[in-house]
């Protein structure tokens, strides 16, 4: 299979500084804002896309993102089962960093990716981070979000009180793209078409840009 991956963050109109992180196969970004999208094109058997939202209010959200996007590169899942292996381990280190950190205890994030082995193509997510299914120009949401209202009933968090956590998979087959995102920018997209990622950041922060923003497009470009 051979896909085309985009990824770009922006710190948005309001935060302070930027706590979202992209995981693109084997490549982790993790910068305040970026001018324009950075893509890879890779071909093979096996891909792992994420985006990763560090928990606001929480200490060193933007070490969350990056420890559990580390733990997804590492580990490589291939299937439903291995994904939720991946991501509880993804959860132990958040823990380990803060006994070794105190100060740190509590950090966390939301996550979402995209699977490609030769198994099949997953969707997952923990918290609010989505996925979408493209296909003729529109956007299909995948993924569960776990929140009421802005709060957060599912996220992967440093703290041995909160080691259990709801995980979101499903089968992803069919489409010709996905958008794995942060809700920073899919509050202000739900209602677009397929667009290119540098489009749907301006959407965002032209109306509003409240939070952080991240997104990586994938594109299947043979199969």
């Amino acid at each position: 299979m051979r896909v085309l991956a985009c990824g770009i963050t922006h710190i948005g109109n309001v935060r302070a500084f930027n706590e979202d992180a992209f995981l693109l196969s084997d490549v982790i970004i993790q910068r305040d804002l970026m001018e324009k999208p950075i893509c890879i094109e890779r071909k093979g058997n096996y891909f792992v896309f994420a985006v990763a939202d560090g928990m606001g209010g929480h200490p060193e959200g933007e070490k969350a993102s990056l420890i559990v996007l580390e733990e997804l590169k590492r580990c490589s899942p291939s299937d439903e089962e291995e994904i939720n292996k991946c991501l509880h381990a993804a959860r132990d280190k958040l823990e380990e960093y803060a006994l070794e950190n105190p100060h740190a205890l509590g950090l966390g994030c939301a996550v979402a990716g995209l699977v490609i082995s030769s198994k099949g193509l997953y969707a997952f997510n923990v918290g609010d981070c989505r996925v979408y299914g493209i296909k003729d120009g529109k956007l299909f949401l995948l993924t569960q979000d776990h929140r009421i209202a802005y709060y957060l009933t599912s996220a992967l968090v440093g703290d041995p009180n909160y080691r259990e956590f709801e995980v979101f998979i499903k089968r992803a087959e069919g489409f010709e793209g996905f958008l794995i995102c942060s809700d920073g920018l899919w509050e202000y997209i739900e209602d677009e078409t397929d667009k290119d990622l540098q489009t749907l950041l301006s959407i965002a922060l032209d109306r509003g840009g409240a939070d952080n923003l991240t997104a990586v497009k994938v594109s299947i470009m043979e199969v």
